[in-house]
């Protein structure tokens, strides 16, 4: 029968946060702007016959900014679904094209509201074939876990760097891209890599909720040891909000089988 997927997507306010920045795209479904996470994770399994596409968004901007940001991105995933489900475009020029259009919206939103900082993060991934690609822009982050080893597969776009150089301590490091800057201020770069599948990769999509709370040993751990993929996803967010849930955590999980 070939190559299949099956997926999972959870979403937690976490334990500190009275509302939910983040948001996502998963099979067609989307959280609505006011929101408080979802009670239970979701599903999705599908053949890889076609492209499927996944996104997480985590929004910035106070206020409710955040939650419009985030938003505005993964309306835009859902008003494109019949583009990314059977695109003419090369997959990379795809992403790009989505992107760019998300960030319409997102700088669209912002004028609007008349928000002068309002943003989202984001990573997307694109299954096609027998490659998967990734994009992001922001700090959300996508892993593959192969052979028992995990690999960051997107790029952090902060100034982690310069601080480290510059020898700064205690600061967080800031977002040099994300969606929300004007095209006139700045022409977004978003980091794209292609990659081969094999039988037995899990993929992991998430925003920062998980990362600042888990080190990548304990992600590597987690995604060894768990048995389903709905299980990995509850047991992600789990390990978050026990090592104290700072942040709203969202994590798309994607595991490659032969069947």
């Amino acid at each position: 029968m070939g190559l299949r997927i099956e997926s999972a997507c959870n979403c937690n306010i976490g334990r500190v946060r009275v509302n939910n920045e983040d948001n996502f795209y998963f099979a067609g479904r989307i959280l609505p702007v006011e929101n408080k996470g979802l009670k239970a994770s979701v599903s999705l399994e599908a053949p890889l016959s076609g492209e499927v596409v996944f996104g997480i968004f985590d929004g910035m901007g106070g206020e409710k900014f955040g939650e419009e940001a985030s938003y505005a991105a993964a309306k835009t995933a859902v008003e494109k679904r019949e583009e990314l489900s059977g695109y003419v475009l090369p997959a990379r020029d795809c992403l790009n094209s989505l992107l760019d259009a998300m960030n319409r919206a997102v700088c669209g939103r912002a004028e609007e509201l008349k928000a002068s900082r309002m943003g989202t993060t984001a990573v997307m991934m694109l299954f096609s074939g027998n490659y998967a690609y990734v994009a992001n822009l922001g700090d959300s982050r996508a892993f593959r876990l192969r052979n028992g080893e995990l690999l960051q597969l997107s790029v952090d776009h902060t100034d982690a760097a310069f601080l480290q150089g510059q020898g700064i301590a205690g600061r967080r490091p800031r977002l040099t891209q994300h969606l929300g800057i004007p095209p006139e201020e700045m022409v977004l770069e978003p980091y794209i890599a292609k990659g081969e599948i094999r039988e037995g990769d899990r993929y992991l999509l998430c925003s920062d909720g998980l990362t600042d709370m888990l080190s990548n040993m304990e992600i590597c751990a987690l995604m060894n040891e768990a048995g389903s993929i709905c299980s990995l996803t509850d047991k992600l967010v789990e390990a978050a909000l026990e090592k104290g849930g700072r942040d709203n955590v969202t994590v798309i999980a994607v595991q490659v089988y032969d069947r």
